[in-house]
């Protein structure tokens, strides 16, 4: 479980991160949303 959590924790702070890198350019900011988002429901967080 530790190590769900620990990857869960760390997909979270990654897509923060590129949601930073990629704030300039709204299209991209909206896909990587589009992508986060399907990522957790693969991950059954959502």
């Amino acid at each position: 479980m530790k190590f769900i959590k620990g990857v869960m924790i760390g997909g979270l702070i990654t897509t923060g991160l590129v949601m930073m890198y990629t704030e300039s350019n709204i299209m991209n900011k909206k896909k990587m949303m589009k992508k986060g988002k399907q990522i957790a429901k693969k991950m059954g967080i959502a």
